[in-house]
């Protein structure tokens, strides 16, 4: 018990930041709860063996558990479990105070700019052309948070004690990459320091081809969306308006389908007239993205998993996330963010190492549930709270499509999309994470030059994954790392 406090206070003042003015309090760590079927030894012998042969309908049950598990109330919070893990932020923060002032500044690139880098096209492989939309910082956002916007590059919000930027070239969704305490302090090890660039190319030089993370280590990727108190706010959703195979830009903007949020609950189920998308621009970053408006089926927040933003909420956050979540609400909705105003949950990743090839499974949410291939396999969960029941999940668990053959089609549209083709899997994604990062022979990437097929069934013995230092399934260490 004394030996998790420690940690988790230490993990606490990791999430300081260079834009704050007053360290902001974090919540206590709270642990995966029980009940959900996350490491118990039952549940990993099943998926061992569904694995083993190909049974999609007991991982799916395993992922929903994770998934209603990681979205439970923290004990005496408002806010989800995850929201009391470390994120980013602390686990790749400089080793001293005196360090973070510099390296802050030079923190990582935008999550999508890092994902479109990893993205790398070559003459045998699909890839997302390169006209996405541009989405300059408010000028109200710079105004307003002149250290957030100043410190870490032109067009670039740093990084905030709580979300992190997903902007520059897009988008609204507001992520936040959080660790259990195992895996930060897997990344946090003295003897290993993975936050570094230098001990990275250290074990590259020794020839060490895979970082082993802990049996209890869980990386997850939530996404928000920022709804206004008052009035009605649109949201796009997916509605397989692009098939597989399809090589241009699909990203949310494009999507043809929209929905709304009324938190008042006075226009719930009637069709209504919405608009989102202001300040973003053409892929040219001269000319204006044309807004979208649209008739949307209006729906409540008990539809979603949501959260109020109280003052107190407010308080506790840095000036780089008010300015991460205020730049969202200007782009969604073309006024700023306010306490009093809600974050719905739009998206989320969660994997998990209970078994060597990792479990992978990504929840959206969506209006089409019923006879939906990704509303399959759903268990029952009394004793789960809030509306995990309205979100899709896709499984990639390494599967493949038929013996020996190529992984099927997995990823979140609303995650994935804004950098990827839409043909694209979770598992063979992650499973190129590795040092030495870079788009040449030899390096890590999403789109290997080495490996280009994105849905080849692949192995960290495959042969164009040996040159390197894997990181066993964890892009954040690669991109974050400085």
């Amino acid at each position: 018990m004394c030996k998790i406090k420690i940690i988790t206070a230490f993990a606490i003042l990791l999430f300081a930041h260079v834009t704050s003015a007053v360290e902001p309090v974090s919540p206590a760590y709270q642990p995966f709860p029980a009940g959900y079927g996350y490491m118990e030894d039952s549940e990993i012998h099943k998926l061992t063996t569904a694995v083993k042969n190909g049974d999609h309908k007991v991982v799916r049950e395993h992922g929903w558990k994770l998934w209603a598990g990681i979205m439970q109330p923290a004990q005496g919070l408002d806010w989800p479990l995850w929201y009391t893990w470390p994120n980013t932020t602390g686990a790749f923060a400089a080793a001293t105070n005196v360090e973070s002032d510099t390296q802050a500044k030079v923190a990582s690139q935008p999550v999508i700019k890092r994902n479109t880098i990893n993205t790398v096209a070559n003459e045998n492989t699909p890839v997302i052309d390169s006209k996405m939309p541009v989405y300059p910082i408010p000028q109200q956002v710079i105004q307003k948070y002149p250290n957030a916007t100043s410190k870490c590059g032109k067009d670039v919000i740093c990084d905030g004690t709580h979300v992190v930027f997903n902007g520059n070239d897009g988008d609204i969704m507001i992520p936040t990459e959080s660790f259990s305490m195992e895996a930060m302090d897997w990344i946090r090890d003295p003897k290993l320091t993975l936050y570094k660039k230098e001990s990275l190319n250290n074990f590259h030089k020794k020839g060490l081809h895979m970082l082993e993370a802990p049996q209890r280590h869980i990386v997850t990727k939530h996404m928000s969306w920022p709804v206004k108190a008052t009035g009605l706010t649109a949201i796009p959703v997916w509605h397989d308006d692009y098939k597989p195979g399809y090589t241009g830009y699909a990203g949310y903007e494009k999507w043809k389908h929209l929905i709304a949020v009324d938190p008042s609950g006075k226009h719930i189920g009637t069709n209504q007239t919405v608009t989102y998308l202001y300040g973003v621009q053409m892929p040219d970053g001269k000319t204006p993205w044309p807004s979208v408006t649209a008739p949307a089926k209006v729906y409540g927040l008990e539809d979603f998993y949501y959260h109020k933003v109280t003052q107190a909420d407010w308080d506790s956050f840095d000036e780089a996330d008010k300015a991460i979540i205020e730049a969202a609400s200007y782009w969604a909705n073309n006024q700023p963010f306010e306490p009093g105003d809600y974050l719905v949950t739009i998206a989320m990743h969660i994997n998990t190492k209970e078994i060597p090839s990792w479990t992978m499974q990504s929840v959206w949410w969506s209006d089409q549930q019923e006879n939906n291939p990704y509303a399959a396999d759903r268990p029952k969960l009394p004793q789960a709270k809030g509306p995990w029941a309205h979100y899709l999940l896709v499984d990639a668990y390494g599967i493949p499509e038929k013996q020996g053959g190529d992984q099927p089609v997995a990823s979140n549209p609303y995650i994935e999309l804004v950098t990827h083709p839409v043909s694209t899997n979770c598992n063979n994604c992650h499973m190129r994470a590795g040092w030495p990062a870079g788009s040449q022979k030899g390096q890590a990437s999403y789109q290997n030059p080495d490996c280009p097929d994105l849905l080849a069934t692949l192995t960290p013995n495959s042969s164009c994954l040996k040159p390197l230092t894997l990181t066993d399934f964890q892009w954040t260490i690669p991109d974050r790392a400085k």
